[in-house]
């Protein structure tokens, strides 16, 4: 069934819009080599080269980023060629990431940026410039680019930034340290991130060398997150490697942190873009405040106070599939070229997202047949690239324990993911969307084959897990959170069904004055913010906090840093500050409660060993004795695991009596491997570290 003109914003095809009457350009032909193509060709090709030169190759990243928005020929504002473009780039970066693990020049920026212009000026030169318009007043063209239901989305997307970040930006290497120190999941990420910088492409595809930087396991591990976070690393600095351990991991925390931000812009683009044309004008900040609230204040950080990067990084790219899919663009080869991109973005991130993503761009095909079968060559060649990139993650990780069906009844350190809001939203989304005024709609059919692919994806996984285990765990709460971002989406679809144009779009009484209508408008949508805002923030806390409202929300830990460990950062800090650089021996504490599951307030020390392997960058080796230290030993078993240990080992102690255990023990023997150090504060109340002289 034909879609309403009022409820798209595009059509899909791949026919150029002619000149607008009273224009004097005419289109050249495709792959013209024409004047503005080689000043296009100039910039991108030679402006990285100078770029990398004066060490701003960051420079020479945004600008072929802009001129990739340029390349978007489908009807969108500023910001959805920005949103869309950035998406693609992400796609190419991973599936570039694959070439530039075996080519010599590894992850060195300028060989990136010039692989990606050469790709760039080959689009333009095949499609052609765009066609000549009629010539705008520069308010009109200032509106086309950034029209009024984008400001609040901007807005929004701007606090979303500082939210997330100010935490971070404030503080010192070491209390950024402290910020993640309980997401232990981070240790072996910033483990992946600094191998990949360190071999110049995927840890996957370099595993003899990552024998000795990451844990046993993991270097098959999907690694689209590292992989960005590492070549904007090289962007930034050009060679990493310099960078100490300390600063590594700050600024890996940084970019962390941006990438959670970046997640809430993509789900709120999305949200905003599945809404439609419909919602026009301010009315979008009803909608964009109250979904802001949602994200940061209740579920998302939990999800980023976990150490989640590679979840939070395939979530976004998700949200931006489904919303893509539900309102294509307007030209069928830069649909199937965008939704290629995320699909191997999100393999690349975190793989477990892969079947909803799939079954989303299936309900998009089939709905839209008749638009794309004319380009069947296209569309199917394009399918099988992606289709190669996007497996790759997968035939890597095939022989772990990750690629067996078992990994499905794993559990794992994550919190219950909030059901009192997430279970009505997608159930009332559900059913609005199989009413037949929405499945008449082609947008809100694939809205909801993506909403009922993901509640059945749950649901089956509870049954599995319920069938092993006589319970659920942690890769359903992982579902979960799939179901939250693709339930966010969806319910914007089904906004125009449920609530009517007339609400949405403010269309009515034409006798009104223009004055009064407006300010009757105005007054509707600050009251309906403001209301749906502190009804979100009212209800943020946890299914299991004891507080209310926003002093029990996981946004207000996050923002105050209430997860952090500062006392066990200053520890880590001082043990690596006691080693001199190039130190052969491996640092292993055994200060602290190191009892699994200790109960006392210094528990999160458990953890001391793995952030030592983090900042030393030598966890392929530290591993082992971090997992031997996490419970308690007696000075007996340290002095033999001294003797025998394969590599040299350093002690680091603060127990005064298990110290002169210790002593009485060494003085009865010889052991010139034991080298032990001493925490304790010194007169000004400063942690050090001392060697103790035993024998």
């Amino acid at each position: 069934m034909p879609l309403a003109p009022s409820d798209v914003t595009e059509t899909t095809g791949d026919s150029a819009a002619s000149p607008s009457p009273g224009t004097k350009g005419v289109r050249p032909g495709r792959g013209r080599w024409d004047r503005s193509l080689l000043w296009f060709a100039l910039l991108l090709l030679g402006l990285p080269p100078l770029l990398h030169l004066v060490k701003a190759d960051l420079l020479g990243l945004l600008v072929i980023w802009g001129a990739a928005a340029t390349l978007i020929r489908s009807s969108a504002s500023a910001f959805d060629r920005v949103m869309i473009s950035g998406v693609t780039l992400i796609g190419w970066t991973c599936a570039l990431g694959v070439v530039a693990s075996r080519w010599p020049w590894g992850l060195n920026p300028l060989a990136l940026a010039e692989t990606t212009a050469v790709v760039v000026v080959a689009v333009r030169a095949v499609r052609g410039p765009a066609p000549a318009r009629k010539a705008l007043p520069l308010g009109a063209r200032l509106r086309a680019l950034v029209p009024t239901r984008d400001i609040p989305l901007l807005l929004c997307s701007g606090f979303a930034f500082a939210f997330s970040l100010y935490p971070v930006l404030q503080r010192s290497a070491v209390e950024r340290l402290a910020l993640i120190f309980r997401a232990e999941d981070l240790g072996r990420h910033i483990a992946l991130y600094d191998s990949i910088l360190r071999f110049g492409g995927l840890a996957s595809l370099h595993q003899d060398k990552a024998v000795e930087t990451v844990q046993q396991g993991l270097a098959t591990y999907p690694q689209g997150s590292h992989l960005m976070a590492a070549v904007l690393t090289t962007f930034l600095y050009g060679k990493p490697e310099r960078l100490p351990g300390p600063d590594q991991v700050s600024l890996f925390v940084v970019l962390y942190t941006v990438m959670f931000a970046a997640m809430i812009v993509a789900i709120l683009w999305a949200v905003r873009r599945a809404a439609g044309p419909a919602l026009r004008g301010w009315r979008t900040a009803a909608l964009m405040l109250p979904v802001t609230a949602f994200l940061l204040v209740a579920e998302m950080p939990k999800m980023y106070m976990n150490g989640f990067i590679s979840e939070i990084f395939a979530l976004g790219l998700l949200a931006v599939l489904v919303a893509v899919a539900i309102r294509p663009l307007g030209r069928i080869h830069e649909q199937v070229v965008v939704l290629g991109a995320l699909t191997v973005g999100i393999s690349f991130g975190h793989y477990l997202l892969l079947p909803a993503a799939g079954i989303t761009v299936l309900g998009w095909a089939a709905v839209h047949l008749r638009l794309w079968k004319r380009h069947w060559v296209s569309v199917l060649a394009a399918s099988a690239v992606t289709g190669a990139f996007a497996l790759l993650p997968i035939f890597l990780n095939r022989n772990t324990e990750a690629g067996s069906a078992d990994a499905l009844t794993l559990q794992g350190g994550i919190g219950p993911v909030g059901r009192h809001v997430l279970f009505p939203l997608v159930a009332a989304t559900v059913v609005v969307l199989l009413t037949p005024a929405a499945r008449a709609n082609r947008a809100r059919r694939v809205a909801l084959v993506s909403g009922g692919a993901i509640v059945a994806l749950c649901y089956g996984l509870m049954r599995y897990q319920v069938w092993k285990t006589n319970g659920t765990s942690y890769f359903y709460e992982k579902l979960l959170h799939q179901l939250l971002v693709i339930g966010l989406v969806t319910m914007a679809a089904a906004l125009l069904p449920l609530l009517g144009r007339r609400f949405l779009a403010g269309a009515g009484d034409a006798s009104r004055p223009a004055r009064r209508a407006g300010l009757r408008t105005g007054i509707a949508v600050l009251a309906t913010t403001g209301v749906l805002t502190f009804a979100v923030i009212s209800d943020s806390q946890p299914d299991v906090s004891s507080a209310a409202g926003w002093d029990g929300s996981p946004g207000r830990q996050m923002i105050r840093g209430a997860q952090a460990r500062w006392d066990v950062a200053e520890r880590v800090d001082t043990i690596y500050r006691s080693q001199p650089a190039g130190h052969p021996k491996i640092a292993v504490s055994l200060a602290g409660h190191r009892a699994w599951g200790d109960p006392a307030a210094d528990w999160g020390s458990v953890e001391d060993n793995l952030w030592l392997g983090v900042l030393n960058k030598d966890q392929g080796k530290s591993w082992k004795p971090w997992a031997w230290t996490l419970t308690a030993r007696p000075a007996q078993e340290i002095l033999n695991v001294a003797d025998t240990w394969p590599d040299p080992l350093r002690f680091y102690l603060d127990d005064d009596k298990q110290i002169a255990e210790l002593k009485a023990l060494a003085a009865k023997g010889k052991h010139p491997n034991l080298d032990v150090w001493q925490l304790k504060r010194d007169a000004h109340g400063t942690l050090v570290a001392e060697p103790l002289r035993l024998g």
